[in-house]
């Protein structure tokens, strides 16, 4: 029978995710049994959507999707650190989870170049546009922290952070909305709905920058806070995530397995 975790590493790890406040030895240890409950419910349901899906598995895996292999990429990480002995397991499942999202951004703007050449297949051409546009989002943002940085080095008000008020953030792209849209309710969503999505958030994404710039120069404090707040749910995706859920509820309304563009337009997106 394996042990669960110390509580005191419990403790560690929640210090790691910016819980700076002490914890009690009697919370310390219901943690880990309520880490230990959770567990054991995530791998029954893991175990029962694996079987589903390959009644002939004998490995427990993620049964959402393939990952990349943890064995592959631990070696590679052996092969390549120089100053250290060994490779941790938590550093190999942290570089997997950068390294998935990254392949996911460059196939999302990749798709969407093969989607403006009408074709159904990603070729070199597709991913080579792909990598400008990371290339590029970069040096965006570097100009616009930049730029923001400024501001907020003449403004008496920069006891809040640069992070916490300029994020452009990933450009986001029509691979991004149809997988959330398949992440949150499981639906599709046609694509003048997309196009007109974008426009909107990018608008959004405009009038909050501008407000934010005016603020800077003649505003109050609460004003913002305000618009750091907004700033924030813009870049987690809550607007996003908010709009398309809205949407959903027009397509279901109307009996429509699909997301069409009349579900969109019916939203106040800034509500």
């Amino acid at each position: 029978m394996s042990k669960p975790w110390a509580p005191s590493h419990v403790s560690e790890v929640a210090k790691g995710m910016g819980v700076d406040k002490r914890i009690s030895g009697d919370v310390k240890k219901i943690l880990v049994e309520l880490l230990n409950i959770e567990l054991n419910s995530i791998t029954e349901n893991m175990e029962k959507k694996i079987l589903l899906n390959d009644s002939k598995r004998k490995t427990l895996g993620d049964p959402e999707r393939t990952r990349l292999s943890y064995s592959r990429t631990r070696g590679l990480m052996v092969d390549k650190i120089q100053k250290l002995d060994s490779v941790g397991s938590s550093a190999v499942v942290s570089a997997n989870e950068i390294l998935e999202k990254y392949l996911q951004r460059l196939l999302s703007y990749a798709s969407d170049s093969a989607d403006s050449d009408k074709m159904g297949t990603i070729m070199q051409r597709h991913l080579d546009s792909a990598l400008e546009i990371i290339g590029k989002n970069k040096i965006n943002i570097q100009t616009d922290e930049t730029l923001n940085e400024k501001h907020l080095n003449n403004d008496s008000r920069n006891n809040i952070t640069q992070k916490e008020i300029v994020a452009p953030g990933d450009i986001l792209s029509k691979a991004n909305i149809r997988m959330m849209v398949r992440d949150i309710e499981g639906m599709k969503i046609e694509e003048d709905a997309i196009e007109d999505l974008l426009l909107v958030y990018y608008d959004h994404a405009a009038g909050l920058q501008e407000d934010f710039q005016n603020i800077v120069t003649k505003g109050s404090m609460e004003e913002l806070e305000i618009n750091v707040e907004r700033s924030r749910t813009l870049m987690k995706m809550g607007w996003l995530r908010r709009m398309l859920k809205h949407a959903a509820n027009n397509a279901k309304s109307d009996n429509s397995a699909k997301i069409l563009l009349k579900h969109v337009i019916r939203i106040d997106p800034w509500e």
